[in-house]
């Protein structure tokens, strides 16, 4: 049983994470917090189970609740710990539940390249999930190797155009929605109508020291009958219009992937193929979506012209898949949008990391 002093503490953490301007005081006052997986489970992997910390030098250990716990936050408990990376992160019962081990940190969020839990930042509001009736823990999985997708920048530069496409080439494209919203629309009594499509090659290039499979079980692909094959991940990349307030501005999309070796290292085997079962990117390989494939846009019809924007790509934003680093899978690219073929360009594209709403 929980020491009653020991819980009321656990509930000052709690308030503290509740008050907006909570996350610098929770810093300062529990820079000593100790981490530590645990686990309900006989046989146990000792770099598997749900993440317990400590405010006491270990006297007494709590567990973690959170809306948005997930590889980044994984990669920092694994990284603290000195065990390499998460592989698998989730919040369950399987390793315990909060009846019998109560929460002692609530909303936690990291960007992922911090080196220490106590360097995270918190969720913006209290994780209306975090009630009396939800009994889960974070829990996460480390590895020692881990892929690590990196985007590539002077790809995109390099192949970047304005394509003025009538809607009739692009049925197989709105069949997969990669056109604006209105198109369809518009479809109805102009079918012949022009969309303005800003189009640029994806090159995903795998420079960590394991594979990047797809998360889910291959039974569990997407056909997609228009491109006749299976697509492994929903959502693989997100492509973005903003202002130069970071409003958004022309209606992305996100890009599902059929993952292949489609280029590598000199000294590097291609193993994937865009396959029923085989799919995934190599340690030394890429993975690249040309500016002339289906979907490979933002459709930026109606933009005013004349002006400067913003294109914002990620890579794995929904960090369904760990990687070493979620810090260069996203690139910030400034489009200077006349309207016409000739003259609009994308230059000055530099590396971003990805954060949650990216």
């Amino acid at each position: 049983m929980i020491d009653l002093n020991f819980f009321s503490r656990f509930i000052a953490v709690v308030l503290i994470l509740r008050n907006p301007g909570g996350a610098q005081a929770l810093d300062r006052k529990y820079q000593d917090m100790l981490v530590r997986l645990n686990s309900d489970i006989p046989i146990s992997n000792p770099s598997e189970g749900r993440v317990e910390v400590s405010f006491d030098s270990g006297a007494n250990w709590g567990t973690i609740c959170s809306s948005a716990w997930s590889f980044r936050e994984g990669n920092v408990v694994c990284q603290q710990l000195g065990l390499g990376f998460a592989a698998m992160v989730n919040q369950t019962t399987s390793f315990g539940d909060s009846k019998a081990y109560p929460w002692a940190l609530v909303g936690t969020l990291c960007r992922g390249n911090e080196t220490r839990l106590t360097e995270c930042s918190r969720e913006a509001t209290y994780p209306t999930n975090c009630t009396e009736q939800n009994q889960n823990v974070a829990v996460v999985r480390c590895v020692p190797q881990s892929a690590d997708l990196a985007l590539g920048l002077r790809d995109i530069e390099l192949s970047a155009r304005l394509d003025l496409a009538p809607m009739t080439r692009l049925t197989c494209a709105m069949e997969e929605n990669c056109v604006a919203a209105e198109a369809y629309i518009i479809r109805r009594t102009q079918p012949n109508a022009v969309r303005n499509l800003l189009r640029f090659t994806t090159k995903a290039e795998n420079v960590g020291d394991a594979d990047f499979s797809p998360y889910s079980n291959y039974r569990d692909w997407e056909w997609h009958q228009c491109h006749q094959h299976y697509h492994s991940m929903n959502v693989f990349a997100t492509f973005d219009i903003y202002d130069l307030n970071y409003r958004k501005v022309a209606q992305g999309h996100k890009a599902s992937f059929c993952l292949m070796d489609t280029s590598c290292a000199p000294d590097v085997s291609p193993r994937y193929t865009c396959g029923n079962e085989t799919q995934g990117i190599s340690i030394g390989c890429a993975d690249s979506y040309t500016a002339e494939l289906d979907c490979q846009w933002v459709d930026v019809t109606g933009l005013p012209t004349n002006q400067t924007y913003i294109l914002r790509i990620a890579l794995n934003p929904e960090y369904k898949i760990g990687e070493r680093s979620f810090e260069n899978n996203g690139a910030e690219c400034t489009v200077h949008y006349t309207g016409e073929i000739g003259t609009t360009r994308v230059t000055n594209c530099r590396r971003t990391g990805v954060w949650l709403n990216a």
